[in-house]
């Protein structure tokens, strides 16, 4: 240890600040990049579970209503999702439910035929788009 102490005390006062500035720097630029960013987007999960209605109009079928259901337990998820045909509320079955900012999608089958919905979520209202092979859907929805 004395060895150490002695050796120490022979190092030029300058090249000790340096090192001792250069491993500070290292340190504080380390913590810096493992301290955890703060988020400035919204937490649109929140925002987008619950009861979401409205309607929608169509190239190939008449206009009617729309019903869409978001919940949470372990995943945010499409509990249900339901429109109108043939004037009753029919449930379609969804897969892929994604969430991306205020980008919303996910998938349901239509007449055979797999059918991909994109929405967006500004000022309190759903807007999208179903695309079923070369017809369309659009809808609107609000928060019930």
């Amino acid at each position: 240890m004395q060895w150490h102490l002695a050796r120490l005390a022979r190092i030029a006062p300058s090249t000790l600040r340096l090192s001792l500035l250069c491993v500070f720097a290292i340190n504080t630029s380390a913590s810096a990049q493992s301290a955890p960013k703060a988020s400035t987007t919204p937490d649109s999960a929140t925002a987008l579970i619950g009861t979401w209605e409205g309607s929608y109009t169509s190239d190939h079928a008449p206009a009617g209503a729309m019903k869409l259901v978001i919940g949470k337990d372990s995943a945010l998820k499409i509990s249900s999702f339901a429109v109108s045909m043939n004037n009753e509320m029919t449930e379609i079955a969804t897969r892929g439910f994604a969430v991306a900012s205020t980008d919303i999608s996910w998938t349901q089958d239509l007449m055979g035929m797999p059918c991909g919905t994109t929405a967006i979520l500004k000022d309190g209202q759903m807007r999208g788009t179903m695309v079923c092979g070369h017809g369309s859907v659009t809808f609107a929805l609000t928060k019930k």
